[in-house]
């Protein structure tokens, strides 16, 4: 087999050698279009298709790919005000049909690291929601949820959001593969969306300030902005998590240790 994918490569280099040789003596547009198809047709042979059976694997596991910035449509009798609002943002994730509940809200748990984990850790991928002083409304998903094991929990499939002044959603993949997607899962610290993307620390005499900087961990979107605020950092009016609601005795997906992978 290595013989042979050696043998293979040679003829690619071979093949991409000779198109470039063909191509210097100033051919015409014509020709360098119809040179340029036929290599895609050759090395079509040599490269992985998208087929069905891919569609079908994004549907089986969408968590194993980027966000999706569609919304979602699909409506769940059970959802309150607030998980109607953030059932949008859900589509391609394992909530994206899934009941909710409210695991978490800064209103009635207060704005401490520890009564933060103890209400969301073990309980698998969540939906952070908050809101600033200022009336916007912004958030993350975070695939993997806490466990206060210490370390980062990554995923490809954590986004951002926040709601534009039409009061409709942007969604911010994750850039960079998914290291970092939830960079502190530490007992005594909140949130933290890659280590700047979107950081709500709730440490001492700074619980309620949201920061943020996008680019490194999170992209930029159509508007591209460096940050989700301006100037950077905003002071929270409120706080919540959602999660998904499981039967008694059902699995729930990565509610204990992650493999600290940068991929996925």
């Amino acid at each position: 087999k290595s013989k042979a994918m050696k043998s293979t490569l040679f003829l690619i280099c071979a093949f991409l050698v000779s198109i470039r040789l063909s191509t210097s003596f100033s051919p015409g547009k014509t020709d360098v279009i119809g040179r340029s198809l036929v290599l895609r047709g050759w090395l079509d042979n040599f490269l992985p298709k998208v087929d069905a059976s891919d569609s079908a694997r994004r549907l089986e596991f969408p968590e194993q790919y980027p966000a999706t910035y569609e919304l979602n449509t699909v409506e769940v009798a059970s959802d309150m005000e607030d998980m109607k609002l953030v059932r949008q943002v859900l589509k391609q994730t394992q909530l994206e049909s899934r009941q909710l509940q409210l695991a978490f809200d800064s209103a009635k748990h207060g704005w401490s690291p520890t009564r933060f984990h103890k209400m969301v850790d073990g309980k698998g991928a969540a939906l952070v929601l908050a809101t600033g002083k200022d009336g916007s409304i912004f958030g993350g998903y975070n695939p993997k949820g806490w466990a206060s094991l210490g370390g980062a929990r990554p995923s490809v499939a954590a986004f951002l959001f926040y709601v534009k002044s039409d009061g409709s959603f942007q969604k911010l993949q994750k850039v960079g593969g998914g290291g970092l997607a939830c960079a502190r899962d530490d007992p005594t610290y909140g949130i933290a969306f890659g280590p700047d993307g979107l950081v709500m620390a709730l440490q001492p005499g700074r619980e309620r300030v949201a920061s943020s900087k996008l680019g490194p961990y999170f992209e930029r979107g159509p508007q591209e902005l460096r940050s989700l605020f301006q100037p950077g950092a905003i002071e929270m009016g409120s706080l919540k998590v959602f999660v998904g609601k499981y039967a008694a005795g059902e699995d729930i997906p990565y509610s204990e240790a992650v493999m600290d992978m940068t991929s996925g």
